[in-house]
């Protein structure tokens, strides 16, 4: 298994009391006039919706930016005694090329030839990626035009399974998408690679490849380089100030997932599945089997 370091932030008690409201964990800072008129109903929603794994059935109000990360974070907050506290962040693209900005909880993690089931009612969203362990806080110093390689002490092979928890007309609206936190569920990772500190080479913009086989190893997604042609660099900026603009930063052993590599693809319980993963510093492998819930 991969350890990953705890962070305790959505843990620690707010200088407020917490309050309960419908029976979700609530700060009294939240009730603001836009969270009255539609914060409790998303909140509600986006948590009955994230728990039971199900795919709404009507669309979440209507949200502005501000409100939709103030139902992420008190989603994420909600979420932790389960499935514990932030240790990283997913970057994925909404429909308009917006950002959206996903927190990796602890306990959703596994390695390879874990098994996961899937929901009777969602589909699973299956993408490929890699992720990067931030080496210390000298990466907060870095820039758009910055070498990132020095910032990050190790590169992870990971397979990543988001639930559609969103009706099909938000399927990819960024307040939405934001809302319910990507839909962010498992993420398989591999074995990780050691980034030197110093090295000859710039890793993170070298090409890289990676494909999802099923059964008699048939491709099942696959691609070469991150999604959109993204580089690493400006993607960490961008992540940089998204978080700032929260009042966040990154923190020394966090996992950050730029872009995903190739198009997601919708998967049910197929089974034993293999993804396979070329970089400049090797060759890994991830296994593993994604079944329908009732054979669990």
């Amino acid at each position: 298994m991969h350890k990953v370091k705890k962070n305790h932030r959505h843990r620690q008690p707010l200088l407020l009391a917490w309050i309960l409201v419908l029976g979700l964990v609530l700060p009294p800072a939240a009730i603001s006039p836009a969270w009255a008129n539609a914060g409790p109903e998303a909140l509600a929603q986006a948590l009955a919706s994230f728990n039971a794994r199900e795919q709404m059935a009507s669309p979440l109000p209507e949200l502005g930016a501000s409100l939709a990360i103030e139902i992420q974070d008190l989603l994420v907050l909600n979420l932790a005694p389960d499935y514990g506290g932030v240790v990283g962040y997913l970057c994925e693209r909404a429909g308009d090329g917006e950002t959206v900005v996903a927190a990796l909880l602890e306990n959703m993690f596994s390695s390879s030839g874990a098994t996961l089931y899937d929901a009777k009612g969602s589909e699973q969203i299956v993408q490929l990626g890699l992720l990067v362990r931030v080496r210390s806080e000298a990466i907060l110093e870095a820039d758009a035009a910055s070498s990132l390689q020095a910032h990050f002490s190790e590169l992870i092979p990971a397979v990543i399974v988001r639930d559609q928890l969103l009706s099909k007309e938000q399927t990819d609206d960024w307040a939405a998408m934001t809302a319910v936190n990507a839909g962010v569920r498992y993420l398989v990772l591999g074995e990780p690679w050691p980034i030197p500190p110093s090295a000859g080479a710039d890793i993170l913009s070298a090409p890289l490849k990676a494909i999802l086989t099923g059964k008699a190893g048939a491709a099942l997604t696959g691609g070469q380089g991150l999604a959109g042609n993204q580089k690493a660099g400006p993607a960490v900026w961008e992540l940089q100030q998204r978080l700032a603009s929260r009042g966040r930063t990154l923190r020394p052993g966090e996992l950050l997932s730029l872009a995903p590599v190739g198009p997601a693809v919708v998967l049910g319980g197929v089974g034993r599945v293999t993804a396979r993963f070329e970089t400049v510093l090797g060759e890994r492998q991830i296994v593993f089997a994604l079944r329908p819930l009732s054979s669990g």
